[in-house]
C-alpha cells in the first residue's frame, strides 16, 4: 500500500490518498504455491523411500550397522552306565599382551600374570621385546577363573582369545576310547569323533548394531537364538570297572615284561562292554588294538570245536579218545601234547588243552561244517558294534584249506581273531548257547536328560542249544577247577574258562621263543554276569603260559570287579597284581599249554610289595570303598550295608598289598 498527499499553492497540504499496490499478493500466493510444491515433493520422496523402496533400503541400512555375535556352545558330556563323567565341556583361553593399553610397566604387567598363569621364559622375553601395536601372546589353556583374575588386575591391558576344551574328571580312564578333538572344539579321533555330530550342538547367535564409532550394541528387541548343548552319550562302561581292568593290565604288563595286552569285561547277557583296557603304542590314536588287532587265538578256540560236534551229536563228554602218546603226526606236521597220555576222556582233552586229542576231534566235523560253526561264533566277520573301528580277523573258507587246516583250526591256528571277537564268543556259550551284539553305547541323551535315542540289546543268532552250552559250562569249570586255568580259580564261586598260548609270527614264520598268553571266561559259572579276556602280548619273563599270567591277572580283575558288583568273595583270597609262576622245568607241547603249574609262595612275594597307606573310607558306598581297596591291592572282607561307618585296621595305617581291610 502507498500513501501520497495533495498540497495547495501555499505549501499546505489538505488531502491524501492511498493507493494498494497488486505486487504483495501476487509474492504471498507465489510463496504459499511454492512450500506446498515442495512439501509435496518431499511427501512423495518420502513416500517413494519408506514405501516403494522401503524394504531396499532397510536391507542396505541393517546391512552396514546389524550384526550377529556367535553365542558359544557347549559341548555334550561322554558319561559311563552309572552317570559318571568321563569327558565333559570346558573352555580355556589364550592370554595376550596389549602393550600400548598398559597401566603399568611391561615388568610389571608380566610379573602379574606371572602370578596367575606360568609364562613361558621365551614368551616373556617376546614381549618385553613387543613393538607398540602388538599383541605377544603369553600363555594358553588358561582357565575362566584365571581370565578373571587377570582382567581384575591388568583391565584393557590384556586380550583373550576362547576356545573350546574338555575337562576329564577320571584323569587317563578310559582315554583312548574317548578320543579327543581338535583346535576347533570338533572330534578329531575315538568316541568324539565318532558322535560328534551328536556331541558338538548348535551354536546361537546375537543380533547387534554398530554404531558410528564402530561399536556394537545388543539391540533391546533384537533377534536372539539360545545356543543348543550338545547331547550327552552314555556308554555301557562302568567306570569303576574300568578302572580296575586298566590297573590290572599295567600291573601285568609291568611285572611279566609283555610289549603288550588287553582286559575286556563283556556282559554276556546283553553284550554289553563293561571295561575294555588296551595297550599297544604302535595302534594309532582312537583305535582300541582290543577291537582292530587280530591274532591266533591258540587253546582258548578248543571249547568250539567241542561245541560243534555236541550241537551235531557227534561226540559224547565221557568218550574215551586215543590220544597217542602225545604225539600225532598229520601229513607234514607233528603235534605233540604236554603230557604222554595214551586216552583222555572228551572233557580231559579241553581241561588239559590236548592238542592231539583236538585234532583227532577235529576229523569228525566236515570242513564246512567246522567252518560254519567258527562263523556262527562270530569268527571272521565284524562283530558290528559301530562307533569305532575293527577288524573282522581271519577265517578262510574251506574249499580254501589244506589237510592240516581242520587240526590248525581245531587247536587256534590258520585263524585269527580280536579280542572282541573272541569274549563275545566265549559270551555265548556263557548266555545259553546265544551270540549277543557288543554295545558300547546305552543311549543317547539330551541336554535336560531326556533320552532321544536308546540302544538295545540284540541277539545275533543262536549258535548251539541251552543243553550244549550248559555242557560246555561244565567243562570250562573243570579247565579252571581242575586244568590248565587252575590260577583263575576262587574259593567263593566257579569260574569257567579255558587257557590258550600261541606262538608269535613274525616276518611270515614263528619267532623263537616270542609267545602270547590267554585266558578267556566267565563268572560266575552257574550264572555268569562276566565274560573276561586277558591277553598278555609277547612276555619277557620265564613264565609265558596263559595259565601262568593271564589267568591269575583275570583271577584279580574277576574277583575285584565281582566284589564291586556286590557278589561276595571269599576274603581269604589275594587281589593283587598279576603274579608270574615258574613252569618246574617239563617238556612243553607245540601249543605251549602246561597241565599243572606250580607256583612260586605268595606270601613271599607279597612281601616284596610296596606298602601303602590306607586311606579313609567312611561315608563311601560299598562299591566305591570295595573297588579303592582292590585298585591298591587289598583284600577285603564285608561286614556291613550300603555305607561304610568303619573300618579295620583304622584310615592312615601302613599296609602291604594282599593285606586284609574289614569294612563294616
Amino acid at each position: 500500500m502507498t500513501r501520497f498527499g495533495i498540497q495547495n499553492g501555499a505549501g499546505q497540504e489538505y488531502g491524501k490518498v492511498e493507493v494498494v499496490s497488486s505486487s504483495y499478493g501476487r509474492r504471498h500466493r507465489l510463496l504459499t504455491i511454492s512450500v506446498t510444491v515442495l512439501a509435496l515433493l518431499y511427501a512423495i520422496r518420502l513416500g517413494q523411500l519408506q514405501i516403494v523402496h522401503g524394504a531396499e533400503y532397510v536391507a542396505v541400512r541393517d546391512g552396514q550397522t546389524r550384526e550377529f555375535q556367535v553365542l558359544p556352545v557347549t559341548r555334550g558330556r561322554i558319561i559311563d552306565r552309572n552317570g559318571k563323567v568321563l569327558v565333559a565341556h570346558d573352555t580355556r583361553h589364550k592370554v595376550y599382551m596389549d602393550v600400548d593399553a598398559l597401566a603399568v610397566g611391561r615388568e610389571e604387567a608380566l610379573e602379574t600374570v606371572a602370578g596367575v598363569v606360568d609364562v613361558a621364559p621365551a614368551r616373556h622375553r617376546a614381549a618385553l621385546a613387543a613393538k607398540s601395536g602388538q599383541w605377544p601372546l603369553l600363555a594358553t589353556r588358561i582357565s575362566d577363573e584365571e581370565r578373571l583374575t587377570l582382567e581384575r588386575n591388568l583391565g584393557a591391558g590384556v586380550g583373550f582369545d576362547s576356545h573350546s576344551a574338555r575337562v576329564y574328571p577320571n584323569g587317563h580312564l578310559a582315554r583312548r576310547m574317548i578320543g579327543s578333538i581338535d583346535a576347533e572344539g570338533h572330534g578329531r579321533t575315538g568316541l568324539e569323533r565318532a558322535f560328534n555330530n551328536l556331541l558338538v550342538g548348535q551354536p546361537g547367535r546375537v543380533e547387534v548394531r554398530r554404531d558410528g564409532l564402530g561399536n556394537l550394541h545388543q539391540l533391546p528387541r533384537g533377534q536372539v537364538i539360545e545356543a543348543r548343548p550338545g547331547h550327552t552319550v552314555v556308554l555301557t562302561i562302568d567306570s569303576d570297572l574300568q578302572r580296575i581292568a586298566e590297573n590290572e593290565l599295567q600291573r601285568a604288563i609291568e611285572q611279566t615284561g609283555a610289549k603288550s595286552g588287553d582286559i575286556v569285561l563283556l556282559d554276556p547277557r546283553t553284550g554289553e562292554l563293561l571295561a575294555v583296557a588296551s595297550e599297544r603304542h604302535e595302534t594309532p590314536p582312537g583305535q582300541i588294538p582290543a577291537f582292530v588287532e587280530p591274532y591266533e587265538p591258540g587253546s582258548t578256540v578248543k571249547p568250539f570245536l567241542l561245541a560243534s560236534l555236541l550241537n551235531e551229536g557227534l561226540v559224547d563228554l565221557n568218550e574215551i579218545i586215543d590220544v597217542e602218546g602225545g604225539v600225532l603226526t598229520t601229513g607234514r606236521r607233528t603235534i605233540r601234547d604236554v603230557h604222554g597220555y595214551d586216552t583222555l576222556s572228551v572233557r580231559e582233552v579241553i581241561a588239559q588243552s590236548s592238542n592231539v586229542g583236538a585234532a583227532k576231534l577235529s576229523q569228525r566235523l566236515s570242513a564246512a561244517l567246522q567252518h560254519r560253526y567258527l562263523r556262527d561264533f562270530g569268527f571272521g566277520m565284524r562283530t558290528q558294534i559301530g562307533h569305532l573301528a575293527e577288524s573282522s580277523g581271519r577265517l578262510t573258507r574251506p574249499e580254501s584249506w589244506t589237510s592240516v587246516s581242520a587240526a590248525s583250526h581245531a587247536i587256534g591256528y590258520e585263524i585269527s581273531t580280536s579280542s572282541l571277537q573272541l569274549v563275545a564268543a566265549y559270551g555265548a556259550l556263557a548266555n545259553d548257547g546265544v551270540l549277543m551284539q557288543p554295545m558300547l553305547v546305552k543311549e543317547i541323551q539330551d541336554e535336560s536328560g531326556q533320552v532321544v535315542e536308546q540302544f538295545e540289546p540284540r541277539e545275533v543268532r543262536r549258535v548251539v542249544s541251552a543243553e550244549v552250552a550248559t555242557a560246555l559250562v561244565d567243562v570250562l569249570a573243570e579247565v579252571v577247577s581242575d586244568g590248565t586255568g587252575s590260577l583263575a580259580q576262587m574259593a567263593s564261586f566257579a569260574v569257567a574258562g579255558k587257557t590258550g598260548t600261541a606262538r608269535l609270527a613274525e616276518g611270515g614264520s614263528y619267532a623263537l621263543g616270542r609267545y602270547r598268553a590267554l585266558f578267556v571266561g566267565f563268572a560266575p559259572a552257574d550264572d555268569p554276569s562276566v565274560a573276561i579276556l586277558t591277553r598278555l602280548e609277547d612276555p619277557s619273563g620265564e613264565a609265558y603260559y596263559g595259565g601262568a599270567i593271564a589267568a591269575p591277572t583275570s583271577q584279580a580283575t574277576l574277583q575285584a570287579a565281582l566284589a564291586t558288583h556286590g557278589v561276595e568273595i571269599d576274603p581269604g583270597l589275594l587281589v593283587s597284581n598279576a603274579r608270574p609262576f615258574k613252569w618246574d622245568g617239563r617238556k612243553v607241547s607245540e601249543n605251549h599249554e602246561p597241565t599243572v603249574i606250580f607256583a612260586t609262595d605268595v606270601k613271599d612275594q607279597i612281601k616284596k610289595l610296596r606298602t601303602v597307606p590306607l586311606p579313609d573310607l567312611t561315608g563311601l558306598s560299598a562299591r566305591s570303598a570295595v573297588a579303592r581297596l582292590h585298585e591298591l591291592g587289598f583284600r577285603v572282607e564285608w561286614k556291613g550295608s550300603e555305607v561304610v561307618t568303619a573300618q579295620i585296621p583304622s584310615a592312615g595305617s601302613w599296609l602291604t598289598e594282599g593285606d586284609k581291610v574289614v569294612l563294616k
